[in-house]
């Protein structure tokens, strides 16, 4: 992860709310906590749009607390890296499909 995202944050708070309840077994149906619903229900409010801007500031300040040092500008791909090879390799098959070559790579 390298931000949070709204469903994250409510099963976050989801996890929290149990925490403090003496629920002894987290449940999606618990009828004490009834914490599918709650996700649920945040997540109905992260989506409203009188809400925007408070959930803009909520998304704003979990970022800044939870990934202080993520910048958001992309880090550049070292070269013998796995997703460097990864990519490669896909450059490779794309290129053989488009030219015809339907045979295995030799490696």
């Amino acid at each position: 992860m390298t931000r949070v995202t709204l469903p994250s944050v409510a099963y976050i708070a989801t996890q929290v709310r149990f925490a403090l309840t003496s629920s002894p077994v987290f449940s999606r149906t618990d009828t004490i906590t009834d914490s599918e619903r709650f996700y649920h229900s945040l997540l109905e409010l992260f989506e409203d749009p009188d809400e925007k801007q408070e959930v803009d500031d909520l998304v704003v300040w979990w970022n800044r607390h939870i990934f202080p040092s993520f910048a958001p500008a992309q880090r550049p791909l070292l070269k013998n890296s796995a997703l460097a090879r990864i990519r490669e390799k896909r450059a490779g098959l794309k290129e053989r499909a488009v030219s015809g070559d339907n045979f295995p790579p030799t490696e």
